[in-house]
């Protein structure tokens, strides 16, 4: 008997399948992260994503017109699913696509520098989904979404979720120390409330601890349960993060700290990222280290 000969796409096609209509209302589901376009005048758009031919970014959304290109793989766009595998519970993935008009969606598989692309689906109503097959069968490094317009199409975000519910209970508490960067620490913390007030992710998972060492902060309507200002002796960075750390202690509400600084523009789509990750750590005492770019 011969061996069966199959095609190279059959173990594709099993990774991943579309999810009918009538199935999405009946998932609960977990979001891990979006890929999200660059909202205007905030960051450069080459970490968000790659625009080949006739596309036109605007403020979190793309215009895609005949042949135009726009493709996820970037610093904030891919998917990291060797992390994601190797750190946590996370073992099934669905991708929906927020998209609509005439065009398609590829998802694109990369490991070791070799990409490969292991689905396709034309955009249809408002968005698509994909059903990712279990992560401990590949040995993906990344994971990213192009899309091809056919005609005109308008991109939004690709969300990646899971179906399985967070292993732990994750209260996250920014402490950010400040000294005299108003212009800074200001519009930080009101990007920062209002992307946690307006998510039934963050909601109720994520707080801001001001530590103020020059006493003369006003965050003006910024004022709630979810953000507290400390005023504190000029310590240095090190005195203030220290005082926050104690602050936190003793109230007893966060299971996470995470310390930053007062001059930075934040993507505050990493905070739904690291709420997700520590969800789904193996390992309860994981730490996560930030970058910056400059």
């Amino acid at each position: 008997m011969q061996p069966s000969r199959r095609s190279p796409m059959a173990h594709v096609r099993r990774l991943f399948s579309p999810i009918h209509s009538d199935e999405r209302s009946t998932r609960v589901k977990t979001l891990l992260q979006r890929s999200m376009l660059p909202a205007a005048g905030f960051a450069e758009p080459l970490l968000y994503a790659r625009c080949i031919g006739d596309v036109t970014l605007g403020d979190e959304i793309a215009t895609l017109r005949q042949g135009g290109q726009l493709t996820f793989d970037a610093s904030f766009g891919v998917f990291h699913a060797g992390r994601w595998r190797r750190l946590t519970t996370v073992d099934h993935i669905v991708v929906r696509v927020v998209a609509s008009g005439a065009g398609r969606a590829e998802v694109v598989a990369v490991t070791r520098g070799r990409e490969q692309v292991v689905a396709t689906a034309v955009l249809t109503g408002e968005s698509i989904e994909l059903a990712l097959g279990s992560l401990a069968d590949t040995t993906w490094g990344v994971v990213y979404v192009r899309i091809i317009a056919d005609g005109e199409c308008t991109v939004r975000r690709v969300e990646w979720m899971t179906s399985a519910a967070p292993a732990h209970d994750v209260r996250l508490n920014l402490s950010i120390t400040t000294f005299n960067r108003q212009q800074y620490v200001v519009p930080t913390v009101h990007r920062v409330l209002d992307l946690v007030r307006a998510s039934d992710v963050l909601r109720g998972r994520v707080r801001v601890l001001v530590v103020d060492n020059a006493s003369n902060l006003d965050l003006g309507t910024a004022a709630g349960d979810d953000l507290t200002v400390v005023r504190n002796r000029n310590l240095g960075g090190a005195g203030g993060f220290a005082r926050g750390l104690m602050h936190l202690r003793a109230a007893k509400w966060a299971t996470h700290v995470l310390f930053m600084d007062d001059d930075i523009s934040l993507e505050t789509e990493s905070l739904l990222r690291t709420v997700a990750l520590f969800g789904f750590a193996r390992d309860k005492k994981l730490c996560v280290h930030g970058a910056m770019l400059s």
